[in-house]
């Protein structure tokens, strides 16, 4: 089983340290500010420790250290330093989890995103004569542009297609069904990772540079799991458009020139 998605770009496509796109930039900038802000006190806690054993240790048994009952500036200092610490931690994390969660301001593009024992279908909508636009396996995004993802769950007996109503979405659709097992969509590389569960529709952003990214799902949904995984392919704007929607009859073919990295 080939677990690692070929890169075509100059990404890191599998770990969760790669810059494969603005979402997750951030998600790294936060944990490299948390990373480096604990290493740091960490030093500095260890120091202080070892100093004091050292300094202070008791050289004989007849040797009775002074004793004293309190520091008033020691206190403040080891009070408000990793006080203030926490704080700017905390608000560093606040400021950017809106943009890694939420589904951003004039997004275009939705993909329902179905989760099944054991597989992924990425759902673009309806094509021009009604059909479902559909890819098993990989998930084709533009470039460079904010995308929505609406996830959920489903299993047999329920439908992957079920009829959509007016008014509501496929998404609303197969969780109002309530099949499926609990599942969690993750691509490392791009920051991103949201449960699929079965009654549920979670939503969360996504957005790649130029491409090719690996998934997987990493909630344990039974004896297939480590077979669950996914592709994400980031496709320049007019070949994303040829590959999902240039097909009236909603097919999608992973092979051809329009949805592989370097075609037309």
């Amino acid at each position: 089983m080939n677990l690692l998605a070929q890169s075509t770009c100059c990404v890191n496509n599998a770990g969760a340290f790669g810059d494969g796109g603005t979402i997750s930039d951030r998600a790294l900038g936060v944990y490299t500010a948390v990373f480096w802000a604990s290493v740091v006190l960490g030093v500095i806690v260890t120091g202080l420790l070892l100093y004091a054993f050292v300094k202070f240790r008791r050289r004989s048994d007849a040797d009775d250290p002074p004793q004293f009952h309190g520091n008033t500036r020691l206190e403040i200092a080891w009070t408000l330093v990793p006080l203030a610490t926490f704080l700017s931690l905390f608000g560093l994390t606040a400021a950017n989890m809106p943009f890694i969660n939420n589904i951003h301001t004039g997004t275009q593009y939705t993909v329902t995103v179905i989760g099944q024992q054991f597989s992924w279908t990425f759902d673009y909508g309806a094509s021009s004569s009604g059909a479902r636009v559909r890819s098993f396996g990989t998930l084709f995004l533009p470039e460079n542009t904010d995308v929505a993802l609406n996830i959920v769950s489903t299993d047999p007996p329920c439908k992957v297609s079920p009829s959509v109503s007016s008014g509501s979405t496929l998404a609303q659709e197969i969780a109002t069904e309530g099949c499926g097992v609990n599942h969690s969509f993750f691509a490392p590389a791009l920051g991103q990772q949201m449960n699929a569960i079965p009654g549920d529709v979670n939503t969360a952003p996504i957005e790649a540079r130029q491409g090719t990214y690996y998934g997987q799902c990493t909630e344990l949904c039974g004896v297939g799991h480590a077979t669950m995984t996914f592709d994400v392919i980031a496709l320049p704007m007019n070949q994303f458009q040829s590959c999902v929607f240039g097909n009236p009859s909603g097919s999608i073919d992973p092979t051809s020139k329009s949805c592989t990295l370097g075609g037309s």
